[in-house]
């Protein structure tokens, strides 16, 4: 079957725009989604994925055709069997990418394309990558890091927003730590390796689902045993003994419910995830409700600068390894 189960529907109450830049066939029947919204930058990678949610067109897909196109130059066309690529841009200027749904005999079943610009790496932050090689001090303490939240990730963090708004941007920094010290911990490879991971085990192919969540999913390492606490109807807010050994237990536990949830709330969430843009605002809306929940009512310039800080370090471990049970 050429349209895995991973790409067979769009997270449910949610619409392709919210997974990241979109284009939805005016049928309905399919979407293209980018990982990094444009401009896109010369050299650093793209993941493409097509969505085909009409049934029929499922049935009838054996292939995909892509076909990018870089300001005027020969256009570059691979296949697939499988409704997802990765693209590198090579020079500055337009992108043009035509995706093509192709059925037996390679007739073409649906299309889909996009535009994009294509623009050189940010100037000013390779002048400070290329200061730091010459200078003592953490001016840029990970060039790889640095360029990926500049770069791919700086329009989804800074357009995270509180469902009730405060004064202060204390919110959006500490979602950017979260997005930092994601992609600290992990590197790009690493996480789309897990991605695969996952997505082969959703799509029955792989190791156990209740053991490959164990670890934290995407640029932020969300759990998705906590997201699914936050979303309405997936499951109940369930908290951890805060003693490693007990925790260890009841963290096995919760995932095995989670791994029994109905398939479709799974690969709701995995997609959720799954993209760079919908990971960083599912990451800010558990944030939110963390706050909400252990601390009513208090600013998140105060969770971050009052009481030296506990209160976001609470926070912080809720989020990494909970929630946990107050002690």
């Amino acid at each position: 079957m050429t349209i895995r189960k991973t790409e067979s529907r769009i997270p449910a109450n949610f619409q392709a725009s919210d997974l990241g830049e979109a284009i939805v066939a005016a049928d309905g029947r399919c979407a293209l989604i980018s990982f990094v919204t444009s401009p896109l930058v010369v050299g650093r990678e793209n993941v493409y994925v097509v969505f085909v949610t009409d049934a029929g067109l499922a049935a009838a897909a054996q292939s995909f055709e892509w076909k990018f196109t870089e300001s005027g130059a020969p256009p570059d066309t691979q296949s697939t069997e499988q409704g997802e690529i990765s693209y590198n841009p090579k020079t500055a200027g337009q992108l043009n990418l035509v995706v093509r749904i192709l059925g037996a005999g390679g007739a073409e079943q649906a299309s889909l394309s996009f535009a994009q610009e294509i623009v050189a790496p940010n100037v000013e932050l390779e002048n400070l990558i290329s200061e730091a090689r010459n200078q003592p001090g953490p001016i840029v303490s990970n060039p790889d890091v640095a360029r990926e939240l500049i770069n791919d990730h700086n329009p989804y963090y800074h357009a995270v927003a509180l469902q009730t708004p405060e004064p202060g941007d204390g919110f959006q920094r500490f979602v950017f730590g979260f997005v930092f010290d994601g992609a600290l911990q992990r590197t790009t490879a690493e996480r789309k390796q897990h991605l695969e991971e996952l997505a082969a085990s959703l799509n029955n192919q792989g190791a156990d689902f209740g053991v490959l969540v164990g670890k934290g999913v995407g640029v932020c390492g969300i759990r998705l045993a906590l997201l699914a606490m936050i979303l309405p109807g997936l499951l109940d807010f369930t908290e951890l003994p805060e003693q490693f050994e007990q925790r260890a237990l009841a963290d096995e536990q919760l995932r095995q419910t989670l791994a029994a949830l109905d398939e479709d709330k799974r690969i709701d969430l995995f997609n959720l995830a799954r993209f760079p843009k919908s990971n960083i605002a599912r990451c800010a809306g558990m944030l939110e409700a963390l706050r909400d929940r252990y601390f009513p009512g208090t600013n998140f310039n105060d969770v971050l600068t009052g009481l030296q800080g506990t209160r976001a370090q609470r926070i912080i471990k809720h989020f990494r390894e909970g929630p946990l049970l107050r002690t």
